[in-house]
């Protein structure tokens, strides 16, 4: 509720917003109040996540987001994770993929939240990272992720075998654009938001009180 208040009172002169997913974010959008910002674009910073919980992937957030404002969206209409560099290349190269990919590069706010994939993880939950891999992205210093972009504890990106795969945003376009929001909840996330302030990924922080307690005695 609070990051929903906060983007409804500051998104006056915003032209468009990107949205990642997960669980945070769609309890962000089913708080966020309902407006008329015709002038407003909605992109998914994402491709989809698979048939499982489809509700929190980045596509319906923006569909759910952009009909709470009024606004015009665009869907990215590709997987998330595909099975190989090859078949990534080929769908880079569709005109309604790739474009969408870049007006995501270009917004002027971006709403993210951070996963921690050894601790109540979706990636895991929904099963598109198992105990090998997960023991693989521990061994090479990963702390957290954000849409699938993996980093360490001073938020450097992670080389990782999932990286030429993935359909979305890379840590260097997120980092380039001018507002970027994290919506961050659980001490258990600690350890990726720190990772992420240190990088200077974030502009804008809406977290809990114990989260920033613990982030600030992990910090000392």
């Amino acid at each position: 509720r609070a990051a929903a208040n906060y983007v409804y009172k500051n998104s006056k002169h915003i032209n468009s917003i990107g949205i990642s997913w997960g669980e945070t974010l769609t309890t962000f959008v089913q708080e966020y109040p309902y407006e008329l910002k015709e002038d407003i674009k909605v992109v998914p910073l994402e491709g989809g996540m698979g048939r499982k919980k489809v509700e929190i992937h980045a596509n319906q957030l923006a569909y759910e987001l952009a009909k709470k404002m009024g606004a015009e969206y665009s869907l990215l209409y590709a997987p998330a994770i595909v099975e190989s560099e090859e078949l990534l290349n080929h769908l880079l190269s569709m005109e309604d993929i790739n474009s969408v990919i870049e007006e995501g590069k270009h917004v002027d706010m971006a709403l993210i939240s951070l996963g921690n994939p050894f601790e109540n993880s979706t990636l895991k939950s929904l099963g598109y990272i198992d105990d090998h891999e997960i023991q693989q992205l521990r061994d090479l210093g990963v702390v957290g992720d954000i849409g699938f972009r993996f980093f360490d504890s001073l938020g450097n990106k992670v080389e990782n075998p999932f990286d030429k795969k993935i359909v979305g945003m890379s840590l260097d376009d997120i980092k380039n654009i001018d507002k970027v929001i994290a919506i961050v909840s659980g001490t258990y996330k600690a350890d990726a938001l720190l990772a992420m302030l240190r990088g200077g990924y974030i502009d804008v922080l809406v977290t809990d009180e114990d989260t920033a307690t613990t982030v600030i005695r992990k910090n000392r």
